[in-house]
C-alpha cells in the first residue's frame, strides 16, 4: 500500500497542482476537493508543510485573479478573521492545526467559487466540475480496490475486516461521496458516456457496503434526482433506457455477486436495530450545551469554549472523550452563538444566491439536493471536513454561472451540454 500511496500522492495532490496552476489556472478553487479527498486517503502527507503549502498556492492564485472575491461572500472571509482571533486562546494550537486550516479553507472558498462561477459560462463549469468528481471517484474505486486486495483497514470501521475495504477512509471522509455520483451520474446520463456511467455505477454499490447511513440515502437520492431531469416526454426513452440499464445492473450483482451477503453481514456487525435515531448522542448535545452555558454558565454562550477541543469538556464529561458530532452544535462550542450566526448567514447567503439564479426546473433540483446533503450533513457532521464542503458549494454554486440561451426541448438537462462530435 506504501507505493500505492505514494503514486497517488505524487498524481492526485502535487501533481495535480502543478497542472492546476499551469493549465487550469481560473479553475483552482474547483480542484481542491480533488486534493482533500486524496488526502483523506494516503491519510498523512509528509512533510505537512508541503500540502499546506500547495493548498495554500492554489488559494492565493484564485485570489489574485480575483481580488475583490470578498464582495460575492463577506461572511466567509469575517469567519476567518473571527476564528483567527480566537485561536489565541486555544490550549493547543498544534493539536488542532489542520481543523484550522481546513475550515478557513472552507470558508474563504465559498466566495471564491462564486466569483469563479459568475465569469464562466455553465457549460465550462460543468465541464471542469465534472471532470473533477470523476476524478475524485475513481481514486475512491481504486483506494477500494487495492485496500480490498492488501487486506487494508487500519481505522476497522464498524469492525468490516473482510470483502471490500475502504484503507484509511473513514467516518465523514464518505461525505464527498454522494455528490461526486450527482456530478457524474447526470454527466454520464446526458452525454449516453458509459465512462461516467460505469464509474458513477460502481462507486454507488462500493458505497452501499459501507454502512454509512447517510451517505448511503444521499447517493441514492443523487440518482432519484438525475432520472427526474428526465420526467417528461422528450426524454421518455432515454429514462426507460436508463432504469432498464440500471435494473440489469442491479440484477447481475445480485445474482452473480455475493453483494447481497456481504450486505447483510455488515448490517449485522453494525447493529442497527439496536441504535434507534431517538437514542442517537447528537441529539443530546444541544441539550448539554444549552445547561452549559445558560444555567451553569461553564463558558461563554457568545465565543464559546475553545476552537475544535470539545471532546470531554461539555456537559460534565458525561460522554467522556467523545467529541461533539453535529456540525452546530461543535460550532457553538468552538465560537459561541456569535460563530454560528456568522457560519448561517454565510450558507445561507450562498443558497440564497443559487436560488435567486436559478430559472429553470433543473436548477431548483440542484438546490434540492444542496439543501439536502446540508441538512444531513450539518446534523451528522463534520463541516470540517474539506473536500465534501467545498464540493457542496461548487455544486450548489451551479446556477450561478452564466446561462447561454437554450432550445426549449434542451431544457431537460441539467446544465447546457456540449455537442458530442
Amino acid at each position: 500500500m506504501d507505493s500505492f500511496f505514494l503514486v497517488v500522492k505524487l498524481i492526485f495532490i502535487f501533481g495535480m497542482a502543478a497542472y492546476v496552476i499551469f493549465q487550469k489556472t481560473d479553475f483552482c478553487v474547483l480542484y481542491l476537493p480533488v486534493i482533500f479527498f486524496t488526502e483523506k486517503v494516503v491519510s498523512d502527507v509528509s512533510p505537512a508543510f508541503l500540502y499546506y503549502g500547495v493548498v495554500c498556492l492554489l488559494i492565493l492564485v484564485q485570489v489574485l485573479k480575483d481580488p475583490l472575491f470578498f464582495r460575492n461572500n463577506i461572511w466567509g472571509v469575517i469567519l476567518i478573521i473571527y476564528f483567527l482571533m480566537l485561536l489565541n486562546r486555544s490550549q493547543d494550537p498544534v493539536l488542532i492545526r489542520p481543523y484550522v486550516f481546513t475550515v478557513c479553507w472552507f470558508f474563504i472558498s465559498v466566495p471564491l467559487i462564486a466569483g469563479v462561477y459568475k465569469k464562466y459560462s455553465a457549460e465550462v463549469i460543468y465541464k471542469e466540475l465534472s471532470q473533477v468528481t470523476l476524478l475524485i471517484l475513481i481514486l475512491f474505486i481504486l483506494n477500494s480496490m487495492m485496500s480490498t486486495v492488501h487486506h487494508f483497514a487500519p481505522a476497522g470501521m464498524y469492525g468490516i475486516k473482510t470483502g471490500i475495504l475502504y484503507g484509511n477512509l473513514y467516518a465523514a471522509a464518505f461525505n464527498t461521496l454522494p455528490l461526486a455520483i450527482f456530478v457524474v451520474i447526470n454527466r454520464g446520463i446526458n452525454e449516453k458516456n458509459l465512462i461516467y456511467l460505469g464509474v458513477a455505477t460502481v462507486a454507488f454499490f462500493i458505497v452501499l457496503l459501507s454502512l454509512r447511513r447517510t451517505v448511503m440515502a444521499l447517493s441514492g437520492l443523487a440518482i432519484i434526482i438525475n432520472m427526474m431531469t428526465m420526467l417528461t416526454r422528450e426524454k421518455a426513452k432515454i429514462f426507460l433506457i436508463a432504469m432498464a440499464v440500471l435494473g440489469a445492473v442491479g440484477a447481475f450483482i445480485y445474482k452473480e455477486t455475493n453483494f447481497m451477503s456481504m450486505l447483510k453481514q455488515r448490517v449485522e456487525l453494525r447493529d442497527l436495530d439496536d441504535r434507534a435515531i431517538g437514542e442517537e448522542k447528537r441529539f443530546l448535545e444541544y441539550d448539554l450545551l444549552y445547561t452549559d452555558m445558560f444555567v451553569y454558565h461553564a463558558y461563554s454562550p457568545w465565543t464559546g469554549y475553545d476552537l475544535f477541543n470539545s471532546a470531554g469538556n461539555y456537559g460534565n464529561g458525561i460522554l467522556g472523550d467523545r467529541s461533539l458530532h453535529g456540525d452546530l452544535t461543535n460550532i457553538i462550542h468552538s465560537s459561541g452563538l456569535i460563530g454560528v450566526t456568522l457560519y448561517l448567514l454565510m450558507m445561507g447567503t450562498a443558497f440564497f444566491k443559487s436560488f435567486k439564479s436559478s430559472t429553470t426546473y433543473q436548477e431548483r433540483l440542484i438546490i434540492l439536493f444542496c439543501c439536502a446533503t446540508f441538512l444531513a450533513y450539518t446534523g451528522s457532521g463534520r463541516y470540517t471536513e474539506g473536500a465534501a464542503s467545498v464540493l457542496q458549494m461548487c455544486v450548489l454554486m451551479l446556477p450561478v454561472s452564466k446561462q447561454e440561451e437554450v432550445p426549449e426541448e434542451e431544457e431537460v438537462y441539467l446544465f447546457k451540454q456540449p455537442e458530442i462530435v
